[in-house]
């Protein structure tokens, strides 16, 4: 049975929003200021100040660094401009394609999930701009530390669960952050430091609901209204086909998405921590 992913749908629709209305090649969160008004063509600046902030904790080049989820590659084009010698990871075969054509013949890229990937290091540096979230706790801890040189460093950006999280759909989502700080001194590594910008990062689901609310869900209404009164039984067959193919779960998750009540700041602050993390490999 067909499914829809609605968190690739989501994230590719992102994508191209971002480029389009804001000329943004970059794929994560904002950080905001207090008293900014979140809004598409304000996007790429908040993502800029992101990036800021990760280059900040990676350690000065040069290095071998392995950027792990690297989407189309444009922070590993920065790096590389920066004087490290970069591979890059990503399980999508249309961003790997990206990502080679974009940085050419100066870094690896890998087609494949961080678990499976079977380079070789060692690395002075493994990095995740989030993507963290999506990998196994422990069984990528313990890889990492396999390829890390003795005393190598992680550098992490992404989003945790927190206490106020209970389960449930709400924005954000990733590892719960007690339980990853278990895991990270479990496995041998030192939280060396830790950033967090969850208050600054949760205005980007402003504009998450500007997108669905403004632009995407007003498309929808238009083009199924237009089907029902201009191709009535394109339409049916249409409608049957979609609930014989689409999952129920995903038919609401769908519905859920275009209204976008339950993806605001406010939500996302209650269940959510965003981080951004250094830690070193101790030993």
């Amino acid at each position: 049975m067909a499914k829809i992913d609605t968190k690739t749908e989501g994230l590719d629709l992102y994508v191209y929003v971002a480029k389009t209305f804001a000329d943004s090649p970059w794929l994560h969160y904002g950080l905001w200021e207090p008293g900014e008004r979140p809004n598409i063509p304000q996007l790429r600046m908040a993502q800029e100040r992101y990036v800021d902030k990760l280059l900040s904790l990676i350690p000065p080049a040069p290095g071998r660094l392995l950027d792990i989820g690297g989407g189309t590659g444009e922070m590993a084009k920065v790096l590389l401009d920066k004087g490290y010698s970069v591979e890059m990871i990503t399980p999508s075969h249309l961003q790997a394609e990206v990502a080679a054509e974009k940085l050419g013949p100066n870094a690896k890229v890998h087609e494949t999930k961080f678990e499976t990937f079977s380079g070789t290091g060692p690395f002075d540096i493994c990095m995740f701009s989030e993507s963290f979230q999506y990998v196994k706790l422990d069984v990528s801890l313990e890889k990492l530390k396999a390829l890390l040189v003795p005393g190598g460093h992680v550098v992490i950006a992404d989003c945790f669960r927190s206490e106020g999280y209970e389960g449930g759909r709400q924005p954000g989502g990733g590892h719960r952050y007690t339980e990853f700080l278990t895991a990270i001194e479990r496995h041998g590594f030192e939280l060396v430091e830790s950033h967090d910008v969850t208050k600054a990062a949760a205005q980007t689901m402003a504009v998450d609901q500007q997108v669905y609310r403004g632009f995407v869900a007003p498309t929808v209404e238009q083009v199924t209204a237009l089907l029902s009164a201009k191709r009535p039984i394109l339409f049916r067959i249409g409608s049957w086909l979609y609930k014989i193919f689409v999952p129920k779960k995903e038919r609401q998750n769908i519905v859920e998405r275009l209204k976008a009540d339950y993806r605001s700041p406010e939500a996302f602050e209650r269940v959510n921590t965003y981080r951004f993390l250094l830690l070193k490999s101790l030993g």
